[in-house]
């Protein structure tokens, strides 16, 4: 029997839904429960890479990860994945 590959940037947990802005595509998946957890990664056409990880508790910030840190879009993003999250 063959093993199972999997890509050391894809996520565990369950697919919630995706956004686009152009050609990136943004996928949130939840990641834990009690608070709840949320990871966004972002296939731009060179495999998916993670943009950041959010929480549903009061007052919490997203983690940006990497050049994400500081981005124009983080905003937009963080609002899209919310509402993703929220379905």
């Amino acid at each position: 029997m063959a093993e199972s590959v999997t890509e050391p940037t894809a996520p565990d947990g369950a697919y919630l839904g995706e956004f686009r802005r152009g050609p990136a595509i943004f996928t949130v998946f939840r990641i834990a429960v009690k608070p709840f957890r949320y990871r966004v990664m972002c296939s731009d056409g060179n495999g998916p890479s993670p943009v950041c990880v959010f929480s549903d508790e009061p007052g919490a910030e997203p983690r940006w990860h990497g050049a994400w840190n500081g981005d124009e879009w983080c905003s937009w993003i963080e609002a899209e994945a919310r509402k993703v999250a929220g379905r």
